[in-house]
């Protein structure tokens, strides 16, 4: 029986894959580091949860969004950023440069994580992914098209969640907080609120 490799022009990049999952993970730690505080800084702040217990739940909860929903930022990340047809005739290049820009990036949230400086794990992968690819193969290989609509999907994103956020936290200021009976109403309001939340999320992941 033989024991060579069935894809012996792959061993040489072995190595890389290998980096690439460590580097993923630690790139994980730090994307952790960051948006947990975003989901669970007001259960903690309001004593709802403990630290640990948010730690725990974000685990948990974290891990189960990564796995139902990662897929469709990491579709996004690979094909709407840079054209991947410029890189046909030379793979390792984009093996290489993939490999670069995650490791930048681990780099960058890790140094910015610890000195507290403000980061965004997606900015910094799509920057990095954007500058190997213009040192490689110059502008043309990078979907400006997609890049745009990255882009407007950052601005639009806070801006239409924000208008969301005041328009029903003012419908539930004046029809429920400065009420006289503002305990019952809060009563009987709490269960919608949180029914509109869990099916908005649930739409999501089905939808995904």
């Amino acid at each position: 029986m033989s024991n060579s490799s069935p894809n012996p022009e792959l061993d040489p990049y072995f190595w890389l894959v290998v980096c690439a999952c460590i580097c993923g993970f630690i790139y994980a730690f730090g994307i952790g580091a960051n948006d947990v505080a975003n989901a669970f800084a007001s259960s903690v702040s309001s004593k709802s949860l403990t630290l640990k217990q948010a730690v725990i739940a974000a685990g948990i909860f974290e891990f189960l969004g990564a796995f139902f929903l990662g897929a469709s930022v990491t579709s996004t990340i690979k094909d709407n950023i840079v054209f991947l047809d410029q890189y046909e005739e030379q793979p390792q290049v984009l093996m290489y440069g993939m490999f670069t820009s995650l490791f930048t990036a681990m780099i960058m949230l890790l140094v910015a994580t610890h000195y507290g400086l403000p980061v965004s794990t997606t900015h910094t992968i799509v920057g990095t992914i954007i500058g190997f690819s213009i040192a490689a193969e110059g502008f043309n290989s990078v979907d400006w098209d997609g890049i745009k609509n990255i882009f407007i999907s950052w601005a639009a994103s806070p801006l239409l969640s924000g208008a969301f956020s005041f328009v029903m936290f003012s419908f539930l200021r004046v029809f429920v907080l400065h009420t006289e009976n503002a305990a019952t109403r809060a009563y009987y309001t709490f269960p919608v609120v949180l029914f509109v939340g869990i099916t908005i999320n649930v739409f999501y992941i089905l939808y995904k």
